[in-house]
């Protein structure tokens, strides 16, 4: 059982973990990155926007997929998805055969 959850781990939570890190980096460039240029650079402004966004972008892309890949194979393992409570079954009334 260890294996397994630590199986869990490297294969959902670490790159989850990872775009978490993504962004947080890339919204700590934006708001931090001295990029004013100098006299023998242009003022590099637009490049930090165009830099944090693809940032924001690839980050966002490793949590949608790796949580949209979590969810799937706890679906295949017939798990019952955090938090979806329409999906409970009534009981089946007396005389009715499935």
């Amino acid at each position: 059982m260890n294996a397994e959850r630590v199986r869990a781990f490297l294969g959902v939570w670490m790159p989850m973990a990872l775009g978490a890190l993504i962004v947080g980096t890339a919204i700590n460039f934006y708001f931090n990155a001295p990029l004013t240029g100098g006299p023998l650079s242009p003022d590099l402004e637009s490049w930090r926007l165009l830099c944090t966004f693809g940032a924001l972008f690839v980050g966002g892309v490793m949590i949608l997929s790796t949580y949209g890949r979590y969810k799937k194979s706890r679906a295949a393992r017939g798990g019952p998805p955090r938090g979806d409570m329409g999906s409970v079954r009534p009981e089946p009334s007396e005389g009715v055969r499935e």
